[in-house]
């Protein structure tokens, strides 16, 4: 995302209003979070990062009721090219989780998308599913939605499963015995509580929802499209900046690897964690808990470890290889400048000044020099380390 979307787009989150008339907007958002994300998820006075637009295509979209742009970070941009994170707010009808798997393939029908999003703006290569977050209630109980197998998991869990999977039974069937798929649970309270899978996040109402605009699962909601979607938001972010410095490092070849190219990396590594990377990001909420559970999902702490490591080991290589140059540079010298530096201080001595004297005793060097590389195996070594390094170069 090269330049700020059109006029029409205001600038700031989505400000959702909430039952008591207060609007979400960037300041009120900001308390929130710890400052050190504030500026990735919302941007920096005279420099926004974040754009909205209510209704954007009316009749032709009816369930998309606004769209979000956030600007990412350069230190989180695949391939140091621009880019931005697009979010679709869309109520859901009757039918939830048909609903959600259609938006979720959105990204396959890159026509519709350009529509939704600013001229100049285009789909990254090789997005081929959208990231989805979703927040369902019923006015009773959640009726089960999964045949006799599944009887042993709750209703809830029923739900939370294909809401946060987006994937159909016959598409995808899980093991109804692996305790470890709800490993990304987050429990709020007995009214509500979520699950953060790879692909998506699901929250659902436990109770029953009389759909009122001033009762707690309206405020639920509230948080929902606020500030756990700017928690995902800083996740998605720090899964771009993790991938994009894994990617650089896995392509540095040891031995073309240079200071500059390790100093940049490791600028770029200290860079992503000053700007996203963070366990804690708020002092309250369960925040924490939800970019926690997202982090370990996406095994985000393992990869920017070994992509930590991975560099650092290079970086070794590369400074025991310059010190080992110096090295085999010096007893070169040495080996090469004893001869030259006998002939020539015998010659002041002993001959006479003349061109005669100084071709005679350049010889003599010369020949000293080759029966010194003859006769000692240590000095032909160094020699094959020039060689070697230049070929590898």
């Amino acid at each position: 995302m090269a330049s700020d979307p059109p006029p029409e787009w205001a600038e700031g989150p989505l400000p959702a209003v909430s039952s008591d008339g207060t609007a979400a907007d960037r300041e009120r958002r900001l308390t929130y979070f710890e400052h050190r994300v504030g500026v990735s998820l919302f941007g920096a006075t005279g420099r926004p990062a974040r754009w909205h637009l209510r209704g954007p295509l009316g009749a032709d979209e009816p369930d998309v009721e606004a769209v979000e742009l956030l600007r990412v970070p350069p230190v989180a941009a695949m391939d140091g090219r621009p880019a931005a994170l697009a979010v679709l707010h869309v109520r859901l009808g009757d039918d939830p989780l048909m609903e959600l798997a259609r938006y979720a393939r959105l990204p396959a029908d890159p026509e519709r998308l350009d529509r939704l999003l600013p001229d100049g703006l285009r789909l990254a290569a090789g997005a081929a599913r959208a990231w989805t977050l979703a927040h369902v209630t019923f006015r009773q109980q959640p009726p089960p939605v999964l045949p006799a197998a599944y009887a042993g998991w709750p209703t809830a869990d029923q739900w939370l499963w294909l809401l946060a999977s987006r994937s159909p039974l016959e598409r995808f069937a899980p093991d109804p015995d692996d305790a470890s798929l709800f490993a990304g649970r987050v429990r709020f309270s007995a009214d509500w509580q979520a699950l953060v899978l790879r692909d998506g996040a699901a929250f659902l109402g436990t109770s029953p929802d009389p759909g009122d605009e001033h009762t707690f699962h309206a405020t639920a909601a509230h948080h929902v499209h606020t500030l756990y979607l700017d928690v995902f938001l800083l996740g998605r972010m720090q899964h771009l900046g993790a991938n994009s410095l894994a990617d650089a490092v896995s392509a540095l070849s040891a031995r073309e690897s240079d200071a500059s190219r390790l100093l940049a990396l490791e600028g770029q590594r200290i860079e992503l964690r000053r700007a996203l990377w963070s366990s804690h990001i708020t002092s309250r909420g369960k925040g924490n808990e939800l970019l926690e559970r997202f982090q370990e999902q996406h095994r985000l702490d393992r990869l920017l470890s070994d992509a930590s490591s991975g560099l650092a080991e290079t970086a070794g290589y590369v400074e025991a290889a310059r010190a080992r140059r110096r090295s085999v540079a010096l007893g070169l010298l040495s080996a090469v400048g004893l001869p030259f530096g006998v002939c020539y201080a015998a010659a002041a001595l002993w001959g006479s000044p003349g061109v005669w004297t100084l071709l005679v005793s350049t010889a003599l060097a010369v020949a000293l020099t080759g029966l010194l590389f003859t006769l000692l195996p240590s000095l032909r070594s160094l020699m094959s380390d020039v060689v070697w390094e230049r070929s590898g170069d």
